[in-house]
């Protein structure tokens, strides 16, 4: 459940935000302030995922406010203001809407901040957990997070790390099923992608980030694949 917050001096305004969320089943309306200055107080004591906030608004504006935070959940601005764009996505706020805008725009920007916290959540649990590599009577302590894919070559997997390979006798379809599958996910049928290191995905394969080599899309995981990575 996404808690946030709303901060918005307009009453009309205020109001027509809350009515969308109380529509968005994974949305907790924690509490709804008329100023920016309103509303530290209340984030100094409570723990909330997402700030829904104006940028015009009286004594400090939205930007400033973000500024002054050492601690930031994330931000959505909803504003008639289209001129802050550049140095709001500079300080990283999470989406910018220009009214008027329409439920479905709220709707897909709290979607995608869900589905982002639950993929910073699941990173987190990850970097607590390893994979136990022997390779030439050394036993290795892989974390999970460095791994960033795992290829199968007959009796043996080649698992590529961060800092090495290692070549291993064991079976793809056993290691499959030792990852997580929140992070981890079979491309092809020799293939396991890391998500965390995806940067694109063309029809056939998938682009990994840094010098990593592209990785197959097999045809039997393609509607997988484009399920998990791009239309989630």
């Amino acid at each position: 459940m996404l808690r946030c917050i709303i901060i918005e001096d307009e009453p009309l305004a205020r109001k027509g935000i809350s009515e969308h969320i109380t529509q968005i089943p994974f949305v907790s309306l924690e509490a709804s302030f008329e100023t920016a200055m309103d509303a530290i107080v209340f984030l100094s004591k409570n723990n909330i995922d997402v700030v829904i906030s104006d940028i015009n608004m009286p004594g400090i504006n939205g930007v400033d406010f973000l500024k002054s935070l050492s601690k930031r959940p994330l931000f959505i601005f909803i504003t008639g203001r289209a001129d802050y764009a550049l140095e709001s996505f500079e300080l990283e706020v999470f989406d910018y809407i220009l009214k008027p805008y329409s439920f479905e725009r709220l709707f897909k920007a709290l979607s995608r901040a869900q589905s982002h916290l639950i993929r910073n959540d699941v990173v987190e649990k990850v970097q607590t957990g390893t994979f136990a590599i022997k390779d030439n009577y050394r036993n290795y302590l892989v974390p999970y997070h460095e791994i960033q894919y795992v290829e199968g070559d007959r009796e043996y997997i080649r698992i590529s790390t961060t800092e090495r390979e290692f070549l291993i006798i064991y079976s793809l379809k056993k290691i499959t099923n030792d990852l997580p599958q929140d992070v981890f996910l079979r491309t092809h049928k020799s293939y396991i992608i890391n998500k965390n290191f995806v940067r694109a995905v063309d029809p056939d394969k998938i682009i990994m980030r840094g010098s990593i080599k592209d990785i197959p899309i097999g045809v039997t995981y393609r509607d997988e694949v484009y399920k998990k990575l791009v239309n989630h």
